[in-house]
């Protein structure tokens, strides 16, 4: 406990004596007043001289005794509460002081000439002076040379502001270490508020400040590789840029070269279609003259008749490919019944076949489907030739016919060599023919596939195949039920 908190406690005692001073003599007084008027009046000529004694010793005796007992029981009650207030204020100082000279930060007490005057557990540990050596000795003792103007400045601060927190600054070791300390000078007054020293406060820093050195320099360091990494993506972004700019312009020639191609085609199969019709009439009507030809003409007429037939069919696909690039192909949408179509063609194509079993595997009573009558026809006759192509003579070609939710699924299976899974992913590419043993002696050009995904896929529908290596291959597309179509396949009709 301080002197100021003292002071409050010594001036109630005070206070109490001071009012003892004056309320005993007032007492007395007005006691041996009160007696004299009584015995004056009426003890005198009612009581003896004895009986006069004993009520004066018993009220002069019994006053005295009580007022005398009274302020001593209230002088012993306030010099008790004293004394408790003393034990606690020395309980509290002593652990202060335990505090202050075990603290682990070094505490240091200077008087008004900066010379040390207390020195605790914290400032060994810091400095590594023990208290016997140091006390006595100046505060500048533990300043660096390039540091001692800071003294004077923190002084000045000290005198004006009364405190100083949060100095960052680095005092001098025994050993000669400098470490960084976070100081704070507090002035001290005493009672009668003049200044009798000032306390210092040091707490090491020294690796929170190696800490944050690191974070800076690792911030810097990062800083330096993001703007690198930024300038090396904005190079890079300019240059996917300049490549995508460059690949537009290689796409944008490349479609007019395609547009080209596709016109130059078109208007040679355009070119091409009255010659070979011309030239298929004259080779129907040298064949139909059976007298005159011999039978090796007749074969050679009959092949080049053949050769003829496919070089037309390989112009009406290129003609219906350009159509179908240019966004020029004519649909015209129907609600019809898909079965009699599949039934048909099947008995069609089992007609001029004998060496396959075509089967028509229709199932259940089947709703009608929305799509162009004579493109699926097209379609079927593209599936099922590839398939007499493709298959082994005695196996069986099945169509089949079936609903599955809001679709027609018509599926068309052989079993012949199969197909490799990397030719499945590229058959309905345009030109595209497997690399198999027998390709040359199939004919084609690739072109049937393509057509028939691009027909179904006008129509609303889809177009895939599945194939097992060895054993068989099925060709699948759907078409929307009639009623069911969406609104693709209604714009798909229009167009």
């Amino acid at each position: 406990m301080t002197n100021q908190d003292r002071r409050p406690d010594e001036a109630r005692l005070d206070q109490t004596l001071r009012r003892l001073q004056y309320i005993l003599p007032l007492g007395i007084v007005a006691a041996v007043s009160v007696y004299a008027f009584v015995s004056m009046f009426f003890l005198q000529t009612r009581l003896d001289a004895w009986a006069r004694l004993g009520i004066e010793i018993l009220i002069f005796g019994g006053l005295g005794a009580g007022i005398a007992w009274f302020a001593l029981r209230r002088v012993r009650q306030d010099l008790a509460a004293q004394r408790e207030r003393d034990r606690a204020a020395r309980v509290q100082e002593h652990i202060l002081a335990a505090i202050t000279a075990n603290s682990g930060d070094a505490i240091i007490l200077l008087d008004n000439d900066n010379k040390i005057q207390s020195w605790n557990r914290g400032a060994e540990l810091l400095f590594g002076y023990h208290a016997a050596e140091i006390v006595g000795k100046d505060f500048e003792t533990f300043v660096p040379p390039d540091l001692q103007d800071e003294l004077s400045y923190l002084d000045r601060q000290l005198q004006e502001q009364g405190v100083v927190r949060g100095w960052i600054t680095r005092r001098l070791t025994r050993d000669g270490n400098q470490p960084t300390v976070d100081l704070t000078r507090t002035l001290l007054r005493d009672d009668q508020n003049q200044v009798i020293g000032s306390s210092a406060i040091l707490r090491d820093i020294t690796e929170r400040e190696a800490n944050a050195r690191r974070v800076r320099e690792l911030n810097r360091q990062l800083e330096t590789q993001v703007a690198q990494r930024t300038r090396e993506l904005a190079e890079s972004n300019k240059e996917l840029r300049k490549r995508q700019r460059e690949l537009e312009d290689a796409n944008a020639e490349l479609q007019e070269l395609d547009t080209l191609k596709s016109e130059f085609v078109s208007l040679v199969s355009h070119e091409l279609r009255a010659p070979l019709t011309n030239v298929s009439g004259s080779l129907e009507l040298l064949l139909a003259d059976t007298d005159s030809l011999t039978a090796h003409q007749r074969e050679l007429l009959t092949l080049a008749n053949d050769q003829l037939a496919r070089l037309a069919r390989l112009v009406r696909g290129i003609l219906n490919v350009s159509r179908i690039e240019a966004g020029q192909t004519l649909l015209q949408m129907q609600a019809f019944d898909i079965t009699a179509l599949v039934e048909r063609m099947c008995s069609q194509w089992q007609f001029c076949d004998p060496d396959h079993t075509y089967r028509a595997d229709i199932v259940g009573n089947l709703p009608s489907v929305w799509a162009d009558r004579d493109r699926i026809e097209e379609v079927l006759t593209n599936l099922l030739e590839n398939a007499f192509k493709y298959s082994d003579p005695g196996t069986e070609i099945r169509v089949r016919a079936e609903t599955r939710e809001n679709e027609m699924w018509i599926t068309v299976n052989d079993h012949g060599k199969g197909i490799d899974a990397q030719d499945l992913q590229r058959i309905f590419d345009k030109f595209y023919r497997t690399e198999r043993g027998d390709a040359r002696q199939t004919y084609g050009h690739g072109l049937g596939l393509y057509i028939s995904i691009k027909l179904v896929e006008a129509m609303g529908g889809r177009l895939w195949a599945e194939s097992e290596q060895g054993a068989e291959t099925t060709f699948y597309f759907a078409l929307p039920l009639a009623g069911h179509a969406s609104i693709a396949s209604s714009s798909g009709a229009a167009n």
